[in-house]
């Protein structure tokens, strides 16, 4: 109170400058600048005094509820008395008014209170009605006028008395809306009613009386309770009959504290509504028509615990509303029991102040109020006359919550807002079913403070027809999470979140339980805060663009609601009130509000033109769904099986975030269509949009199928295109998906084809387009598996889907994503006889045709080139849309189309729109960005948000006719166009209406205004407005990086293999190398985490430079900020090798390098060597890898192994073996000298001495100074010739395009292997011959022989098999080698020995079965047996246990002997070993089969590829390739014929092997591909074709018997 008092005694300092000292010496026109001046009130309220002749000394004697009589609001009126409280003395009331001033005394709270009973209900007929012993005079009671509680907190409303303790302060709340049954409106316990127990006011406004009623119910039997309720209910009901005014009752109320609520327990509601219906006759007889005319039944208002959540208790409330039309003159006497007699009387109540008086009969005072009854009658119905003028007033409100909610707009389909934040309070169960407009508003996220609403609230009605996702405010504050982590964790913007603010009733847990006020501020507002800054910040809504809409389903009265805190966090947030609106459900939950929010510096009168007040929650929900879409159809229908169509519910279609899906009357029998200008207007912005260069729609193609316009344009590959899919969708017993590819030239029309299909196709399968790429696959597979499972029953109903692909930048994606919808599909157990996905992939390719011809099966080509048939096409729509537009030639994108692709037509679009354009300007800076992101980067834009902020357009007051960009953008706004943006977030995006124009834009910024594209790259890098806030703003990032950063591949369809990004290679070849590094150094200062930026400049620098020093400098740069990342290690080692390289071309002309040359080079080759082993190290470590990526906001990148650490050691190492041949010490063209090399660098001896000669030491000593690396050379050569030969020849790619890419690394190793082999493996085949030649020099040379000719190892011996023709001749002679080693093979090398020559004779009978080299059978299965028994289970190596599977393998699987009973064994240490050793690897390659089991028998039954392909002799419809990869191979003849069937289970994804009679051998072979049989993890007998890999046994064409 201290702080309460010193501010007091500052306002009585302030009106002694200003106004009389003494309250009585002020006038009215005092009274009235005190109120607006002096306590800051609206000039109405002092105007309000003013004409009601306030003076000081009057205004002394008001009470609260004189206030509210004239017309002053609550809020208001608790501010004057406040005020006046402290103008006599602070504190002290007036109880220090000197005693020779007339005392003029009131009755305040305290001595009302002594004058109550507490809410006992006894009393006598005759007097007042208040309590028992009420026996005052009619004078006296007539002066008992309840002064109100004048604070918001009830501060003194009960003073302590008789030695009680103080009661705590009360928080007020306003009674539930009079003569309304379907409010929302709630009570909590403790809470203080804000009005008092009133007489007759204006007659309209309703008297009140307090009741506590729990002792009755308590204590008395039911019929006592009967007459008690009754006698209670209708004494006070017939009072306000007689007295005119309206009234209300209040059951469960408590006297002390004055209105405190409390609450009845009502175990069952209709016992009072029976005993109402049945009294009423009893207590009315005379008039009975009348009273139930008058008086309602009895309504039950819920009390809540403090923390909003139910207490089980009701306040029992009567309205008593006397219309003049029911009453007129008359007057209405009633009955009423006595308890002391036990008799009924009669009575004539009226209301007389806070009480219902007695008129006995005849006495003077019932006649002369009787005789009163006609002027009281007239004041009645003049007073409902005024009521109705006023509610007339409010019939506006119904408009202004239109255009308030949609930006002065009509629908929701052109609002100006894209995206709305809800914030609502508890609502009443009546009144949920008024809430569905909810589920038209695209709800971005709502902030629920009922914490019961998932179990009856608001938010379980919502999600019975849509989604919403559940959260806390602490969800959105994960530590380290961006934005854009945020968007795709919780799925914003693809379903509404609704955050639960204060807490969540139906979970466990401390985190989810609510709160009060008190403790919600202490514990929770800091969370909402951090929420609400979340969803108001630039980078998550555009300004401008979000609407916040407050939702008041019930009254907040709490000055610490939470309610109030969050409506003030949006006001600091949004900067004012222009986007938000307030819905409040009834006038006084509006009073209430603004009341409150004017205590917190809210402007009253902004606040109302935000507002909406006067309309019923049904009325808001009528009102708003007059606005829902008219251009969406009502009911969406799924084809099915049999010409037959599933109802696709909204909560399903909302789930599928991932889809945009294409229904079978997409567009049909919407709203709009009904009107024909409204339809004709629509269509031509959609036919505009689309021919200006936007993405074709689905109304596109309706128009022209319901022949609102000519045909849809087919181009000539449709055709082909349809069947493919059609042939593809019948397949039987194959993969669950297909993969059809449209490659096309961008900007040709190669989405609007693949639409086309769908829109065409849409009745015979469930047609969809991925629309959001960067979801997790696994989701997206989810969602597909539910579109084809959705309206069915079994299998047989099941429609394939026809998946839309758009524009992955890499075909790997794809692949990926096909594998994750198979892995959904066996997830969920679909069966299925024909494909269940077909995935329409439409690519964009610099080259369509070439990459068409790498799945030429199943791609298509579209490109930059019309047919005549074609063009007399595009002529004919031209000459319609001529007939419908002022400006067709504006249409550039279709122009451009119709011209063929014009080069000459697209040069003068663009030197037109760019003529006279001030490049300086905004807009130019702003075309020439987008040009150059649009030229460069496929799918880029910059957010509208974005630009309007560069353009420096206000958001303020969108709807007011505010510049829009197309204005700001003058005649460049005919290139530009918006398109939605699905990815990191959902936004609008500008961007160049073609690729095309975008390009020939920058070569008229070059050719015009001398604008190079690396200055406008720099100003673009510069800018920091696209980098640091604003929707895009992760997007353009992600996009400049990506323009800077990637590299064109042929394998991806580009033209040539690139080794920079093309605008780099652009800048380098139109510009200088020095503008080169002035773009990616800025950019290593605008992106400072992408390290693969460093790394460009590093390569920029040793590529094109030939700066050697700088590329170290960056490099290491790079280096430091991924340390772990195997492709910074490459470049950091391919800096190194490159500087040696050009050295040693530049010393190419000397035969001899100097000392300190060779120091510097063999230090640089040391150094590239160990950056290159590192390398290897690295990655085999992936999560490093996928780190560095996401960090730097790469698009989503598919598996790879990074080869490039081995193929650079090899460089180097040769690099290095040319050094040394520089010296005086090795002449490479002197055979000794070879021999002295090649044992240095094997580490076999040191530099002998025979070589050294003058002026050698410091070579020597140099040498000596690198022994280590230089003795190591040969081993590091070895290991990674070895590396390569198992990496190409054991594994394969999972994708077939990346083949290519392979071949050619296989090539250039190749290339290497044989300079290694001239300069370490050359052997002397005299020196063979020789019998003479010592036994370990012929060993030697016999090992050296066998390494040149790859025969050391499995994987080199496997290659010979796929060049059988030459190899035949060398396999014997390798076989013959490996006998005699054998002969005279060391114990060391004797096991892998034994094991090579197994394998050689392996393949040399499968190449030549008469050869005479081939050992027998047995042999070789002997030979195995000591192998094994040598190696045991446990080996590390995979070899010894692949041989095993194959020779051991029984001719009958009925019959084992005792090898073929350890199979099981044999192959549980195959794959543990195969594992150890090549797990990394398969993240991009799998095991292939290197034998398929034939029919033969012995080494018969090995049958390899290469056999297979022999046996087409005759030419195939097919080429070899294409049979293998689509696995139709396997139907052929020829297969048939060579392998054998085998037989046994599918289980759990594996095959399992018939093996033995027992069956307690179980040989599982890994499915290439389960088909059926993997869903619903079905056990079925099956047959199968067996091939045998180093990772274990494969199942080919697996088949249901």
């Amino acid at each position: 109170m201290g702080k309460k008092r010193a501010k007091n005694k500052s306002i009585k300092k302030n009106d002694q400058q200003n106004l009389p000292e003494k309250i009585e010496d002020w006038t009215k026109e005092h009274v009235k600048q005190w109120v607006t001046d002096e306590l800051k009130l609206d000039e109405k309220h002092g105007n309000t005094l003013l004409q009601q002749d306030v003076t000081g000394t009057s205004l002394k004697l008001l009470q609260m509820q004189d206030l509210i009589t004239m017309g002053i609001t609550y809020g208001p009126a608790i501010q004057i008395m406040h005020a006046l409280k402290g103008k006599d003395d602070p504190g002290e009331g007036t109880s220090k008014v000197p005693s020779k001033e007339p005392i003029i005394e009131t009755l305040d709270a305290n001595s009302f209170v002594k004058n109550r009973d507490g809410g006992r209900m006894e009393e006598t007929a005759q007097g007042k009605s208040k309590s028992a012993d009420a026996c005052e005079s009619p004078e006296l009671a007539e002066s008992e006028q309840p002064q109100p509680p004048i604070q918001e907190t009830m501060d003194n409303v009960i003073g302590p008395e008789d030695g009680e303790k103080p009661l705590p302060n009360r928080q007020t709340c306003l009674p539930y809306p009079f003569d309304d049954f379907h409010s929302g409106h709630r009570y909590i316990q403790q809470y203080v009613l804000s009005i008092p127990e009133t007489g007759p006011l204006n007659l309209i406004e309703p008297a009140h009386e307090f009741k506590l009623f729990t002792n009755a119910i308590e204590s008395a039997t039911e019929e006592n309770l009967k007459l008690k309720f009754c006698n209670e209910v209708f004494r006070f009901a017939a009072a306000c009959m007689n007295s005119r005014s309206n009234g209300t009752i209040h059951l469960g109320v408590r006297d002390k504290p004055h209105g405190e609520i409390v609450g009845v327990k009502v175990e069952n509601k209709d016992i009072y509504i029976s005993y109402f219906n049945t009294m009423i006759k009893k207590y009315f007889e005379g008039a009975l028509d009348v009273a139930k005319d008058c008086i309602r039944e009895p309504r039950f208002v819920e009390v809540l615990q403090q923390n909003n959540t139910a207490s089980e208790t009701f306040v029992i409330e009567v309205d008593v509303v006397p219309k003049h039309s029911c009453c007129q003159s008359k007057y209405f006497p009633s009955k009423t029991y006595n308890y002391n007699t036990k008799k009924w009387e009669s009575c004539f109540f009226i209301r007389d102040g806070a009480s219902s008086k007695n008129l006995p009969e005849q006495s003077k005072e019932r006649n002369i109020f009787i005789s009163k009854l006609d002027k009281l009658a007239a004041l009645r119905k003049e007073a409902e006359e005024e009521h109705r003028e006023k509610r007339k007033k409010r019939d506006s409100e119904g408009p202004k919550l239109v255009s308030l909610l949609t930006g002065n707009n009509d629908l929701l389909d052109n609002s100006h807002y894209d995206w709305y934040i809800l914030v609502l309070n508890k609502c009443h169960s009546s009144d949920i079913k008024h809430v569905n407009f909810l589920q038209e508003i695209n709800l971005f996220a709502v902030l629920e403070f009922d914490p019961e609403s998932a179990s009856n609230g608001v938010v379980k009605a919502f999600r019975e027809n849509r989604a919403a996702n559940f959260h806390i405010p602490k969800t959105y504050q994960k530590p380290g999470n961006s934005a854009s982590e945020t968007i795709e964790k919780l799925n914003l913007y693809q379903q509404p979140s609704w955050i639960f603010c204060n807490g969540m009733s139906h979970l466990r847990g401390e985190e989810y339980q609510p709160l009060d006020p008190k403790l919600w501020q202490q514990q929770r507002a800091a969370e909402v805060r951090k929420l609400i800054a979340f969803l108001s910040h630039p980078d998550i809504m555009p300004r401008g663009k979000v609407l916040v809409v407050f939702l008041l389903l019930s009254k907040v009265e709490d000055p610490g609601d939470p309610m109030i805190e969050v409506f003030c966090m949006f006001y600091q947030e949004l900067r004012g009130l222009d986007d938000m609106l307030c819905i409040c459900i009834g006038e006084k939950t509006y009073q209430c509000w603004k009341d409150l929010l004017q205590a917190r510096s809210i402007e009253p009168d902004a606040l109302a033109d935000r507002c909406i007040s006067n309309l019923s929650l049904d009325m808001v929900n009528g009102t708003i769904l007059k606005l829902r879409s008219v251009t969406q159809t009502s009911q969406r229908f799924l084809p099915s099986k049999g010409f037959s169509s599933s109802v696709l519910s909204k909560k399903e279609e909302d789930c599928m975030t991932a889809l945009e899906i294409l229904c079978e009357n997409e567009c049909k029998d919407t709203e709009i269509e009904k009107d024909k200008d409204r339809f004709s207007k629509f269509k031509k912005s959609q036919e505009e949009h689309f021919y200006r260069g936007g993405k074709v729609s689905w109304w596109n193609f309706y128009f022209s199928s319901e022949n609102y316009s000519l045909p849809f344009i087919k181009r000539d590959t449709y055709d082909k295109l349809e069947e493919l899919i059609e042939s593809e969708s019948q397949t039987l017993k194959q993969s669950p998906t297909k993969i059809i590819n449209l490659y096309h030239h961008p900007g040709c029309g190669g989405t609007t084809l693949a639409m086309h299909i769908l829109w065409e196709m849409r009745k015979k399968f469930r047609c969809a387009v991925l629309k959001n790429k960067t979801l997790d696959f696994a989701e997206i597979g989810t969602q597909l598996t539910t579109l084809i499972t959705y309206g069915t029953s079994n299998q047989f109903d099941y429609l394939p889907v026809l998946l839309l692909v758009d524009d992955f930048e890499e075909q790997e994606n794809v692949y990926m994503l096909q594998h994750a919808i198979q892995s959904a599909i066996t997830e969920k157990g679909i069966r299925y006889e024909n494909p269940l996905v077909i995935i329409l992939n439409c690519m964009r390719s610099q080259n369509p045709g070439e990459s068409s011809k790498s799945n030429s099966l199943n791609s298509i080509a579209l490109k930059q080139n019309l047919s005549v048939k074609e063009q007399r096409a595009f002529e004919e729509k031209l000459k319609e849309i001529e007939d419908q537009y002022e400006h067709p030639e504006d249409f550039y994108s279709f122009m451009i189309m119709k011209k063929n692709f014009d080069q000459q037509y697209i040069d003068n679009v663009v030197k037109n729109t760019l003529k006279g354009l001030d490049i300086t300007s905004k807009q130019a800076q702003l075309i020439s960005f987008l040009a150059l992101l649009n030229s460069y980067v496929t799918e880029s834009n910059i957010s509208v948000s974005q630009c309007e902020e560069f353009l420096g357009i206000s958001t303020k007051k969108a709807y007011w006719g505010r510049e829009s960009l197309e204005d700001k953008m003058g005649n460049c706004s005919n290139i530009i166009i918006q398109t939605e943006v699905q990815e990191l977030g959902r936004y609008k995006g500008v961007r160049i209406s073609h690729s095309l124009i975008a390009k020939q834009c920058l070569e008229e910024f070059k050719q015009t205004y001398k604008l190079t594209k690396s200055e406008i790259t720099l100003s673009l890098l510069r800018n920091n407005l696209f980098y640091d806030t604003g929707i895009g703003r992760d997007k353009i990032q992600q996009d400049v990086q990506s323009m800077l950063l990637t590299r064109h591949r042929k394998e991806h369809g580009d033209d040539t293999d690139t080794l920079f990004s093309p605008l780099i290679e652009a800048i380098q070849k139109e510009e200088r190398g020095i503008e080169v590094e002035r773009v990616l150094t800025e950019g290593t200062q605008r992106f400072s985490q992408n390290v693969f930026l460093s790394q460009a400049l590093a390569r920029h620098f040793y590529i094109k430079e030939k700066n050697f020093g700088h590329a170290l400098v960056w490099a290491q740069k790079a280096k430091e900020g991924a340390p772990n990342n195997s492709y910074i290690s490459d470049t950091l080692g391919q800096v190194y090798k490159s500087e040696i390289k050009y050295r040693l071309e530049e010393n190419a002309q000397k035969s001899i390098i100097s000392v300190d040359a060779l120091k510097d080079l063999l230090n640089l080759a040391k150094k590239a060597s160990e950056a290159f082993k590192k390398s290897q190290q690295q990655t085999e470590n992936k999560d490093s890898e996928r780190e560095d990526f996401q960090r730097t906001k790469y698009k989503r990148r598919y598996e790879t192994y990074n080869t490039s650490g081995y193929l650079g050691e090899i460089e180097t190492g040769l690099y290095t073996i040319e050094i040394l041949q520089c010296t005086p010490l090795f002449n490479k063209k002197d055979e000794l000298s070879r021999k002295h090399l090649i044992h240095f660098l094997s580490g076999n001896q040191g530099i002998p001495k025979s070589t050294w000669n003058a002026g050698s030491e410091e070579y020597i000593l140099i040498l000596e100074e690198y022994g280590n690396y230089l003795s190591t050379l040969q081993g590091s050569f070895k290991k990674a010739f070895d590396f390569f030969e198992n990496y190409f020849v054991f594994l394969k790619p999972k994708n077939p395009e990346k083949e290519t890419v392979e071949l050619k690394i296989r090539k250039k190793v190749h290339e290497f292997f044989k300079k290694y082999v001239e300069i370490f493996c050359k052997s002397d085949m005299d020196l063979l011959m020789n019998s003479k030649l010592s036994s370990s020099l012929q060993v030697e040379n016999y090992r050296k022989s066998l390494e040149g000719s790859k025969a050391d190892k499995f994987s080199g011996l496997l290659e010979h098999i796929s060049n059988h023709e030459k190899s035949t001749g060398k396999l014997e002679d390798i076989v013959k080698k490996y006998n005699i080693l054998l002969a005279q093979s060391s114990t060391k090398s004797l096991q892998r020995d034994k094991q090579n020559l197994i394998l050689a004779s392996i393949i040399l009978h499968c190449l030549n079965p008469k050869s005479k080299m081939v050992r027998p059978f047995s042999e070789l299965k002997e030979q195995l047996r000591t192998i094994l028994q040598s190696v045991g289970p446990e080996h590390r190596f995979a070899e010894p246990y692949f041989l095993a599977s194959l020779l051991f393998w029984p001719e009958n699987q009925k019959q084992l002997d005792k090898d073929s009973k350890q199979m099981e064994k044999y192959l549980s240490s195959l794959k543990k070993a195969f594992n150890g050793q090549y797990w990394q690897m398969c993240r991009s390659k799998q095991p292939i089969a290197l034998f398929y089991l034939g029919k033969g028998s012995l080494l018969n039954k090995f049958i390899h590829k290469g056999k297979i392909d022999d046996s087409f002799t005759s030419p195939c419809s097919k080429s070899l390739s294409t049979l293998w990869q689509s696995g139709e191979i396997w139907k052929t003849e020829n297969a048939k014929r060579l392998l054998l069937r085998l037989t046994g289970k599918a289980e759990d994804n594996l095959v399992y092997v018939d093996y033995g009679i027992e069956g307690d051998i179980r040989i599982s072979a890994r499915p290439v591909f389960l088909g059926q049989l993997k869903s619903g993890r079905s056990i079925e007998r099956v047959s199968f074709y067996l091939g045998f890999s180093i990772g274990g046994l494969i199942a080919y064409d697996i088949e249901i018997i």
